[in-house]
């Protein structure tokens, strides 16, 4: 470790600071270009340069005072300290860098969405005990410190209503020095909760701790509790409704319990948008990495659609709410078991919303076929570029890109793509596979 005065260049693409010096790039949380600052210099397990900051000698024109009391310790937004006209150039320029770099650009640009700030319906908070105090908030940044929260400008106002009364709750549940997780996701009835980790005596709930959970439906929107030993296991219903419920288009879905919806109702909307006005009108759809019909519902206004999704929870509860409608339901594993090019030619338009790996081997797939119309949906502008490249060489057009940052103060944002077939074929960079 050793300390040396660092001049930020630029942003790398999780918003770190970049400086430029003999040994290579150095990366500097939460700084902005044009940051002259002392800094302590060591070398991460992954053998990055990071730095942290000892005194800022001098700032950027493009810093601002972080609106949140808390940004210093919490680990969740990392962008505060950048001004607003830097903040929302930078998302636009993570995209067009992103398709840059495999040599792409798009017949059209669309005016970029920004969700404000205020507006988040699900968080996931974590609380532990140290003491007799009960901590309740966020982990600080690359620590397993966690900060006690006050307010979150983030979160929709109603999760804070919950996080405010987990603490005194949770309290004789918690195992010393033991964290618990505390999903909180706001559907129709209210807010659902799903408790991650070892709770109560036996590091299982039992009657003491389900009643202890329950008491926070009284005097808060929680309506239904879960609990789950562990991250990505199915969790069990211990008190409150038997359903709830979200609304996609015209289908009122019963969610199970830590269901994927997009983190904004402003910014589901948004995206739903642009995927309806690029599809065409009275055909046949496929919804790919369909989870409980965020587009597959919409999209039952102007055809029939075939949804195909991995995750149990998910697929039943989609199948359940498809009952005397134009949607099918499929359970397929489409990393490990693509749909083939003449599938996918059945189709007049395949609307794909992967998770942040993207969906190469589908991408290949969905290159050699016929379908008229691709709209991707992506949350990872790096993955989105590596399939556009795919399906261009393929012979599709990039028609146009929409930018939705509905992650206020963070590096991550939405990208919806529409990509067309036609008889002349796009002209190509580099080799291609066909």
């Amino acid at each position: 470790m050793r300390t040396t005065e660092l001049t930020i260049s630029q942003l790398g693409p999780k918003g770190d600071g970049i400086s430029m010096g003999p040994e290579g790039r150095v990366f500097v949380e939460r700084s902005a270009p044009g940051d002259r600052l002392m800094a302590t210099v060591r070398r991460d397990p992954q053998g990055l340069l990071r730095a942290e900051p000892v005194e800022l000698l001098t700032p950027s024109a493009h810093r601002q005072t972080p609106p949140c009391p808390h940004y210093e310790q919490c680990g969740n937004c990392t962008l505060q300290h950048l001004d607003e006209k830097f903040y929302r150039a930078w998302k636009t320029f993570l995209v067009r860098d992103a398709l840059r770099k495999v040599g792409l650009q798009p017949l059209r640009w669309l005016e970029t969405a920004f969700v404000p700030p205020g507006t988040r319906r699900r968080a996931t908070f974590t609380a532990v005990k140290q003491g007799s105090q009960v901590k309740v908030g966020f982990y600080q940044r690359r620590s397993q410190d966690v900060t006690d929260i006050q307010s979150c400008l983030v979160s929709d106002p109603e999760l804070l209503v919950v996080q405010k009364a987990l603490g005194r709750t949770l309290s004789p549940m918690l195992r010393a020095e033991q964290p618990l997780d505390i999903f909180l996701q706001k559907t129709l009835e209210g807010i659902d909760m799903v408790v991650t980790g070892a709770i109560g005596k036996s590091g299982q709930p039992d009657r003491a701790v389900a009643a202890g959970l329950g008491s926070l439906m009284q005097g808060t929107p929680v309506v239904r509790v879960s609990w789950r030993p562990l991250e990505g296991e199915t969790a069990r219903v211990l008190c409150g409704a038997k359903a709830v419920h979200a609304q996609f288009g015209a289908l009122k879905v019963p969610l199970p319990p830590a269901a994927f919806m997009q983190p904004t109702p402003e910014g589901e909307a948004a995206l739903v948008a642009a995927v309806l006005k690029a599809l065409p009108d009275g055909g046949m759809y496929a919804d790919l990495f369909s989870g409980c019909g965020t587009f597959a519902g919409p999209m039952l206004e102007k055809g029939s659609v075939d949804a195909f999704e991995a995750v149990p929870g998910a697929v039943n509860a989609l199948f359940s709410s498809s009952r005397g409608t134009r949607l099918k339901v499929f359970r397929r594993d489409l990393f490990n078991n693509p749909l083939r090019r003449d599938e996918i030619n059945r189709f007049d338009a395949v609307v794909f919303d992967p998770p942040r790996a993207g969906c190469e081997a589908q991408a290949y797939e969905m290159a050699r076929s016929k379908a008229r119309v691709l709209i991707a949906v992506s949350c990872n502008p790096a993955t989105f570029a590596r399939d556009a490249r795919i399906l261009v060489d393929g012979g599709y057009w990039l028609r146009s890109i929409q930018i939705i940052d509905q992650f206020a103060w963070s590096h991550h944002v939405e990208v919806v793509g529409v990509f067309t077939k036609d008889k002349r074929a796009p002209q190509r960079s580099g080799s291609s596979s066909y």
